[in-house]
């Protein structure tokens, strides 16, 4: 079996490979493949490369991401390939290695705190020139470093392990930012690193970060250009933290965290509401760990759930993210957990579990406005019902059923018809798939008055389960079907937790539903 470090490469490298889908390997001069081509490590490497410069070009895709994949394979490259990678992951103030498109920094000039801001007053990439304390630097700059140390220090502070030096390649080893137009390629920022990374690992590595210049309103028409920079400012270097810890962790907890801590940092702007329309709220079917689309992003409101829930912190931020970091640390000897395996650890020592948290996670979602803080006054969109049914006494819903992926789940709910007398009860029989598969349920009842009352079910190992609730006397009641499994075979290249194959999608929930005396 492979070293876990190797073996997780090599499934990012099929998992690019298969992105990438055909045009891959050349085709031999009568439009047939060839017998013989370039490796699969190499294949992934043209792929990785081939996104890098899609992404550098506005595309839409998660540049970033993109960045981080050549990074990992770059080694694999060869030629002008090799020199083309070099040139994207290199910094603006590389002179003829500056990334493609980007134009060359002449005479940058640099000024730090604990972060080093790098910039240009002619050309393309200058920044604004106004200066109004006329001291020679221009507003924007000490605006930008101002905002940039604010995020250091509040992630320091509470805690997290600053980016890894980089040498003297910023002029010294503290964090280098530089401001460039970027917003011409629609793009707010990105942290990438052109550290050597072994192909063997460890991936904690150093990292560089590029904001806009500006973020002039005609390229970004979202938000004002100072709420831009400081989001922008707040996701892109939890991208660089994140690197000191392991730059190869799952793409989902990359993005779920960064959108998270930009929120934690500048409550005020809400950038990351946006998600919510591709996040567990909108869409509780989907697998919380998929990272084939937004819903990596929209992500960010399982961390906040979680946070909210377990609110110690330390210089004003929760704790609980943290300490996942800590526990997918991935230097050498550290726990070097996958994402799903560090969040169930940091639960488990807070008295809970994955299982019985993403459940309640479920079930808190069909109120969204009410479960988060901020859930009202921006107007959280609540999980839609899979289903809903009203019952007379007496009546039965008969068996129904739906399946399930892996960490997503589906309401319904069941109200009775006007004349239930006041002591029925609804009798729910319950056959999910086995624990060990995933198979969890949530009731919750609304009295007619008073606060809504929600329990974990108690399954037996099969699944099975009988619970008697209160319906005369309710306004409705929801049974939450979750598949709580997070049981993968690692390393099979695909967009889910460890790139792995989860072992429990598709599972079947049954519900039957009857009114009794």
């Amino acid at each position: 079996m492979l070293p876990r470090p190797t073996a997780r490469l090599a499934a990012l490298l099929v998992l690019l490979v298969g992105l990438a889908g055909v045009g891959v390997l050349p085709a031999g001069a009568d439009g047939e493949r060839p017998s013989t081509g370039p490796t699969r490590e190499v294949q992934a490497a043209r792929a990785a490369l081939a996104s890098a410069q899609d992404a550098l070009a506005g595309d839409g895709r998660e540049v970033t991401l993109a960045l981080r994949d050549l990074a990992l394979t770059r080694s694999a490259l060869e030629g002008e390939q090799r020199e083309a990678a070099d040139r994207i992951l290199a910094r603006p103030t590389d002179g003829p290695l500056d990334p493609d498109g980007y134009g060359l920094f002449s005479d940058p000039q640099r000024r730090c705190t604990q972060v080093c801001v790098h910039w240009v007053e002619s050309g393309r990439h200058a920044v604004p020139s106004a200066d109004a304390d006329a001291d020679g630097i221009p507003d924007y700059v000490e605006r930008a470093l101002k905002i940039l140390t604010q995020v250091h220090r509040t992630y320091v502070r509470a805690g997290y392990r600053a980016p890894h030096g980089d040498g003297t390649l910023g002029g010294d080893k503290r964090p280098d930012v530089y401001l460039a137009d970027i917003g011409s390629q629609a793009i707010y920022g990105y942290c990438t690193s052109d550290q050597q990374v072994p192909s063997g690992g460890p991936f904690d590595v150093w990292a560089y970060c590029v904001l806009d210049n500006d973020y002039d309103p005609a390229q970004f028409p979202q938000n004002n250009p100072l709420d831009n920079l400081r989001v922008t400012a707040a996701h892109e270097y939890f991208h660089a933290v994140q690197y000191a810890y392991d730059a190869a962790e799952d793409a989902w907890l990359l993005e779920a965290t960064a959108t998270w801590a930009e929120d934690e940092l500048f409550t005020d702007v809400d950038d990351n509401v946006q998600y919510l329309a591709q996040s567990p709220l909108a869409q509780p079917r989907v697998s919380l760990d998929d990272s084939g689309g937004l819903q990596m992003y929209g992500g960010w409101i399982f961390f906040r759930h979680l946070t909210e829930r377990f609110p110690r912190a330390k210089a004003g931020l929760p704790t609980f993210v943290r300490d996942v970091w800590r526990q997918a640390d991935g230097r050498r000897g550290a726990a070097d957990r996958w994402s799903v395996q560090a969040v169930d650890r940091v639960l488990r020592k807070r008295g809970t579990s994955l299982r019985a948290a993403f459940a309640r996670f479920a079930a808190e979602n069909r109120r969204a406005r009410t479960t988060y803080d901020e859930g009202r006054a921006n107007r959280y969109p609540n999980a839609p019902l899979a289903d809903q049914t009203v019952l007379r006494a007496g009546a039965s819903t008969g068996w129904g059923s739906l399946r399930l992926d892996h960490l997503a789940a589906a309401t319904i709910r069941l109200r009775p018809a006007a004349g239930v007398p006041r002591g029925t009860r609804l009798r729910l029989q319950l056959d999910l798939p086995a624990t060990v598969e995933g198979g969890t349920a949530v009731v919750t009842t609304k009295p007619r008055r008073g606060p809504v009352a929600t329990r974990l079910v108690r399954t037996g190992r099969d699944g099975e389960a009988t619970v008697r609730v209160p319906f005369g006397s309710v306004s409705w009641v929801e049974v939450t079907l979750a598949n709580t499994s997070s049981r993968y075979r690692c390393w099979q290249a695909t967009a889910f937790a460890c790139m792995g194959l989860p072992l429990d999608d598709r599972r079947e929930f049954r519900v039957k539903a009857t009114a009794v005396r």
